[in-house]
């Protein structure tokens, strides 16, 4: 062999060592990093390990914990497992009791639980499923029930759900339901228009009584500006400024004038309130309507016969002002005449002539006092003056001093009369006859009048009594009555209880009277505080 061959072999197997050496230490290298790793995804596996049985330990605890009914179940409805709130809501003893779920269903609810179970293999889940069951007590329940399957490599092996007892819940909803029928109807069948309006005013909910007032049909009102075509023309301002109250809270009724559908035209009474959502913000607004058109035309009719009567009264008053004179003046010019002739013949008229002219005479001062008694008569019933306030104390001391009393005679005021309102004029009228009545019929040697007062929560309560003759109960009744005297002396007309009753009624009170023949009268009358 050439020494050239020998050096090229020699320089081969060197590259040769060195290559091998390389792989060696490359090898080295490599079974360290495998190492490493292998010690790296030991503990990896380690803390995985831990980390599962920390997570399981943690869902165990939501398992056990949970409020609701928690159920896991076989593809057969067989119970796997349950939580606690579970088992208390089916009537379990314990979480390991052996049983099918649905054998808790009542019967009528079969169909419907086993097509919700086909969709829930279909789908995967299903919510808002509610079924009635069967606890092991017998109770029926109403249950709101959401489940989804369990898989294992892609392959339904199982499902679970989460089942909540909703049957308070669902018999309060009942109720409110029919509640809310209950009143639907009500507020349907009612006379008062309903009406309910968003924050636009669009009408979005009317009654039957609301449609039959307006005379348009639910689909010409519904979505609708009702103040674009019910209030006539001079009420719409009126309308729209009071719809923004309402709103706002101001409630407070008003009158306003709508046209119907077709022209008529109708007065309502309109009453309303802001509209809330259940969070408590304003949507809109409710409006209550009463038509009022009949009352307003009695009303008005009751003006008009009102303005009737005072103009009536008024002609009645001068008729009989006129009247009053007019009669007056031959009954003076008669008693003028007999008192020529007296004069003209005296010293020649026998004393017949003369008691003739005394009974004339007499008869003529009767006829004027009933005359005058008449004309009080027609005005005391007249409200025409304004009420003022009136010491009555006052007014019966003044009427005391001026009056005729005989001395044999005493009118005292028990206690302090009141001050009230009213007519002064009139009211001086009802006293004065009152007194001047048990005045006149006194019988006693010592006579005694007194008046008094009881104050009562509304009213006051006068009294006057007298200890005179008396009045037989048969004729207590009748004394109030125009013209009826159960004295016939020349100084009473029957007239002065009539005005009495006269003034009481215009006042808005009550006059009675307390009587024992021989033993003394009692008025009493009432008078508004």
């Amino acid at each position: 062999m050439a020494e050239s061959e020998i050096s090229v072999l020699k320089r081969a197997l060197a590259r040769e060592r060195a290559a091998r050496k390389q792989a060696e230490e490359i090898l080295e290298l490599k079974s360290a990093e495998i190492y490493a790793i292998n010690q790296r995804l030991n503990e990896s596996n380690k803390y995985l390990e831990s980390l599962l049985t920390k997570t399981d330990s943690q869902l165990q605890g939501v398992f056990e914990n949970i409020a609701d009914a928690y159920v896991i179940i076989d593809l057969y409805g067989n119970i796997l497992k349950m939580n606690d709130p579970a088992v208390k809501l089916l009537g379990f003893k314990t979480v390991n009791d052996d049983f099918n779920l649905m054998e808790t269903v009542i019967p009528e609810e079969v169909p419907y639980v086993r097509s919700s179970f086909k969709n829930l293999l279909k789908k995967g889940s299903v919510t808002d499923v509610e079924i009635k069951i069967r606890t092991q007590q017998g109770h029926i329940k109403i249950v709101h029930m959401n489940a989804s399957i369990i898989y294992d490599n892609d392959i339904a092996v199982a499902a679970q759900g989460i089942v909540r007892d909703i049957t308070v819940e669902s018999t309060y909803k009942t109720r409110l339901v029919t509640e809310k029928q209950k009143y639907y109807n009500i507020i349907s069948n009612m006379n008062l228009g309903l009406v309910e309006v968003d924050m636009n005013n669009r009408i979005v909910m009317t009654n039957q009584s609301f449609v039959n007032m307006t005379g348009y049909s639910k689909k010409e009102l519904i979505g609708k500006r009702g103040n674009d075509f019910l209030p006539i023309e001079e009420d719409i301002a009126l309308s729209e400024k009071k719809l923004k109250e309402r709103k706002r809270n101001k409630i407070k009724s008003y009158e306003l004038r709508i046209k119907k559908k077709k022209g008529e035209i109708r007065h309502w009474l309109v009453s309303g309130a802001p509209n809330y959502d259940i969070e408590g913000n304003v949507v809109g607004s409710i409006g209550i309507n009463f038509d009022i058109s009949e009352i307003k035309n009695l009303q008005l009719q009751k003006e008009n016969l009102l303005s009737q009567l005072e103009k009536n009264n008024d002609e009645l008053q001068e008729y009989a002002h006129i009247v009053s004179h007019d009669l007056k003046s031959p009954l003076r010019s008669i008693d003028a005449l007999i008192q020529w002739i007296k004069e003209d013949n005296e010293g020649k008229l026998d004393e017949s002539t003369l008691m003739n002219f005394s009974h004339i005479e007499t008869t003529l001062e009767k006829m004027e006092q009933l005359i005058s008694d008449i004309l009080s008569y027609s005005s005391a019933g007249v409200d025409n003056r304004e009420k003022t306030e009136v010491d009555t104390n006052e007014l019966v001391e003044d009427l005391i001093s001026i009056l005729y009393i005989p001395e044999h005679i005493e009118v005292t005021i028990k206690k302090k009369l009141p001050i009230l309102n009213g007519d002064k004029t009139k009211l001086q009228q009802l006293f004065q006859n009152l007194i001047s009545n048990a005045v006149k019929f006194i019988d006693k040697e010592k006579g005694l009048v007194q008046v008094k007062c009881l104050e009562r929560s509304t009213f006051y309560q006068f009294s006057v009594s007298d200890n005179g003759m008396g009045i037989e109960k048969r004729f207590h009744d009748k004394i109030f009555k125009i013209f009826h005297s159960l004295n016939k002396s020349k100084e009473s007309t029957g007239i002065g209880l009539s005005i009495v009753k006269k003034i009481v009624d215009l006042h808005e009170g009550k006059l009675w009277l307390e009587s024992e023949p021989g033993k003394g009268t009692t008025f009493h009358f009432t008078l508004r505080r």
